[in-house]
């Protein structure tokens, strides 16, 4: 039975034997048939034919070809490639050759159905990445989406166009294996970018706009006629992506713009209601209803029917209401007083130069009607006049500077706004102890330097339910007085001070408060504490704290 196998084996690697050997000498000289270096096929040639094949082929001066939108080709200097030709026509040569006679004989049956060598090429990565990313830099662009345009009546369609985005780091790859293989294209890797309204979706839209614009467009009311002309209808039109479409809408901006003569023959501004101030009488003067073109109605109207033929449309109007209506104003008018307070101005020694700054800062405040979360501040109601050079104190010492009385103004106001039980938002209090006001109830005032640095303010909120009315002047009996005026209420606010200590250098001072509202406490406690430092003298010598006079919580 064995030698029954054998008998026929060994006639068949004999018959094998004679073929290659019978090969073996036709191809003496060349490369095996079937030899492919790369992608490049070699057999068949001599190793001197096979380098002059592959100095033409792949990495030559042509480059790499990037397959994909666009036409660009990578050229091997942009990517320090380099074959080396000689060395990879020895290895196709060697296929078939090398070995012994089984792995000879082994080699030359794979090439009868195609064997490749690898190329004898080096390429730099980095070189390569670069040039990708240069190419997908000139590839890449946003798509665009289709759009409707209107020029006068006419309606035209720009066409949209699909973008790319180029994949930088799998195009490299595909170069590399390109030039591993000598082929002289790769496939550019990217992803194409479908625009957001295709060019029928807008051929669509533009039908629609062309059927807005067919005619004229009547507008009545009351026997009164408006028309619009297709331009202008098609001035009204906007044209906005919408779920994958392009949807035709009325722009009512650029509508209202070309019913601009219907609007002035229709619309009337309403009136405000307003006060006229006149000492501490403050008078309504009242409000006016207007009218509107009822909007909504109209624009709702045009853009449910333009497209469908609608040519006659109805402008109706509604009253339209003051924000500030005159019952408002009457409600809100401030006439009853709900804070006041003074204090002497003739206990300053000083010309009638201070008085007068007295008065021109309290003209300045007299008058000022504060609507409910209005803030009132010192600084910017009194700030910008031509003030006196009178007595002023810088550092606890007397000096001359513009302004002197300020802040007796200010302090006499804060006093008269916390008996108003309103919200002080910002005070500071003085250097020293003043013997005009009792310490801990005074409020000082500085405009700062030139560039508004240091600035010092006396702020407080209207909290109240209604206008509030500021009224403050200067009395020939030596006071100077300050008053609030609202909305009567059943609010009662104390507040007053107390010294904690009295020396030759400072004194300390608390400041209490107790505030009701309908006969209930809400607020019994310290307001602020306050640290005073010694006056000084003209020579600069410290008067004690503990011999400055002390005023009176209510003077």
């Amino acid at each position: 039975m064995a030698r029954a196998v054998a008998g026929p084996t060994i006639v068949l690697c004999a018959i094998f034997a004679v073929l290659v050997a019978a090969d073996t000498w036709s191809s003496g000289g060349e490369i095996y048939p079937g030899v492919f270096a790369g992608s490049v096929d070699l057999g068949g040639m001599t190793p001197g034919e096979a380098e002059k094949l592959l100095g033409t082929r792949a990495v030559g001066s042509a480059g790499i070809r990037l397959v994909g939108p666009g036409e660009i080709v990578l050229e091997a200097g942009q990517m320090g490639a380099r074959l080396d030709v000689a060395q990879t026509a020895d290895r196709a040569y060697a296929v078939g050759r090398t070995g012994g006679f089984f792995e000879r004989l082994g080699d030359r049956g794979r090439a009868f159905f195609g064997t490749a060598v690898e190329p004898a090429v080096a390429y730099d990565p980095g070189s390569v990445r670069a040039a990708v990313e240069d190419a997908s830099a000139r590839l890449a662009r946003e798509p665009r989406p289709a759009s409707v345009e209107v020029r006068n009546s006419e309606v035209e369609v720009v066409a949209a166009r699909e973008g790319y985005s180029p994949d930088v780091g799998a195009t490299a790859e595909n170069v590399g294996q390109a030039i591993g293989n000598l082929r002289d294209e790769a496939r550019l890797a990217g992803e194409v970018l479908e625009p957001e309204v295709s060019t029928s979706e807008a051929e669509a839209a533009a039908a629609q706009a062309r059927r807005a614009m067919s005619e004229e467009v009547l507008l009545t009311s009351g026997g009164r006629r408006w028309e619009l002309s297709p331009a202008e209808i098609g001035r009204s039109l906007d044209f906005a992506p919408a779920d994958g479409a392009l949807r035709v809408t009325v722009d009512r901006d650029a509508l209202k713009e070309n019913l601009s003569a219907v609007y002035a023959a229709l619309e009337e501004r309403p009136v405000e209601a307003d006060y006229e101030v006149n000492g501490t009488a403050v008078t309504v003067t009242p409000g006016r209803e207007g009218r509107r073109i009822e909007e909504e109605k109209l624009f709702g109207a045009l853009e449910d029917g333009l497209s469908d033929g609608e040519r006659r449309y109805a402008v109706t109007t509604v009253v339209s209401e003051p924000e500030f209506t005159t019952a408002e104003a009457r409600k809100m008018r401030p006439t009853q007083k709900l804070g006041s307070y003074r204090t002497n101005y003739s206990i300053v020694q000083d010309s009638g130069a201070r008085v007068d700054n007295l008065a021109m800062s309290s003209g300045a405040i007299t008058g000022t009607l504060l609507a409910p979360g209005e803030t009132f501040s010192m600084n910017d109601t009194v700030s910008g006049l031509d003030y006196n050079a009178t007595k002023v104190i810088v550092d606890g010492q007397e000096a001359l500077a513009d302004g002197g009385g300020l802040c007796q103004v200010t302090s006499t106001l804060y006093n008269a706004v916390n008996e108003a039980g309103l919200d002080v938002t910002e005070r500071s209090p003085h250097y020293a102890q003043l013997p005009y006001i009792r310490p801990g109830l005074d409020a000082t005032v500085w405009f700062g330097d030139e560039q508004g640095n240091g600035e010092l303010d006396m702020e407080f909120e209207n909290t109240s339910k209604g206008y509030v009315l500021l009224r403050e002047y200067v009395a020939d009996d030596g006071y100077i007085y300050a008053e609030v005026w609202g909305v009567p209420d059943d609010v009662d606010v104390q507040t007053w001070s107390e010294p904690v200590y009295r020396n030759a250098d400072s004194a300390r001072w608390v400041t209490y408060q107790t505030y009701r509202e309908g006969g209930k406490v809400l607020y019994d406690g310290v307001l602020h504490r306050d640290t005073y430092e010694a006056l000084k003298d003209k020579k600069g010598k410290p008067i004690p704290a503990d011999t400055v006079p002390v005023a009176p919580v209510d003077p």
